[in-house]
């Protein structure tokens, strides 16, 4: 949903309105669709879902009554398949997501509160508002941004765990408490910074960077992946073959080439960018 051109505030938030539109009437009706295949409380959990969506379509058709978006703005015509792929996609995470929340305590709730805010964060980030934020952030370096970032982070945990009820709330309470300790050591390294020890960090880490790039200009990382793929890949098939007990340490095996080969795509990654 999200563009790239700048629009006005009031453009983009028609522009958003007409695509949410869309995606609630998909959501309604393939969730009744559902509802009428399936029985039990999963049919009970779309039907709520579909009349979720009735209600949410409802008010964004009122809103966008006060709104409209001129035809120089609108988007130009593009290829059939990626735009359905699209659409197909964004009905299947709203149904997925809707059926999930409404089975909890207060989700119903908590389901259109994250509607409307997905089309508000969709107008702001197609006016320019988002990207004006995140200047305003990343100013005084990496770690004072990782610092903002974090406590703006823990002001949508905290505000979504105040609105949610059930498990919702406390699974986003957890998140909050878990970024509040990020914030603490982000604070933490932005005050040692300046001081010796950051000094002495900051001179460790430009070693450490040196002889990464000297081993990536060497081409290591790019076999190293390459091994590893290739030894995932037996790994893998020779877990296949093997009984239950015996097949366990070549999974392990598989993975850590895993690892080890996204290690090394990401260090070639670097190789291409510089």
């Amino acid at each position: 949903m999200a563009d790239p051109a700048v629009r006005p505030l009031s453009v983009a938030l028609a522009s958003a309105l007409r695509r949410a539109v869309g995606l609630a009437v998909g959501t309604c009706v393939v969730a009744l669709l559902l509802a009428a295949a399936l029985e039990g409380e999963a049919a009970e959990r779309f039907a709520t879902t579909a009349y979720l969506a009735a209600i949410f379509l409802a008010a964004v058709l009122v809103i966008n009554r006060f709104f409209r978006e001129s035809a120089s703005t609108r988007p130009s015509a593009v290829a059939a398949f990626p735009s359905f792929l699209s659409y197909s996609i964004g009905v299947v995470i709203f149904l997925s997501v809707g059926a999930t929340l409404v089975s909890q305590p207060g989700g119903e709730v908590l389901a259109l509160f994250a509607c409307f805010a997905l089309i508000a964060v969709v107008a702001a980030i197609r006016c320019g508002a988002v990207a004006a934020l995140n200047e305003l952030l990343v100013r005084g370096g990496i770690l004072a941004a990782a610092a903002r970032y974090a406590v703006l982070g823990t002001v949508c945990a905290l505000g979504i765990a105040a609105l949610a009820g059930g498990d919702a709330a406390e699974a986003f309470a957890h998140i909050a408490y878990r970024l509040m300790i990020a914030v603490a050591l982000f604070l933490t390294a932005v005050l040692l910074a300046p001081g010796s020890v950051g000094v002495r960090l900051q001179r460790a880490y430009e070693r450490v960077a040196a002889t990464v790039d000297r081993l990536v200009r060497a081409f290591v990382f790019e076999r190293t992946a390459t091994y590893a793929a290739f030894a995932a890949v037996a790994a893998l098939f020779v877990a296949s073959l093997m009984p239950f007990g015996l097949a366990e340490p070549f999974a392990i095996v598989a993975y850590l080439c895993a690892v080890g080969a996204a290690v090394g795509v990401a260090m070639e990654c670097r190789r291409l960018r510089s």
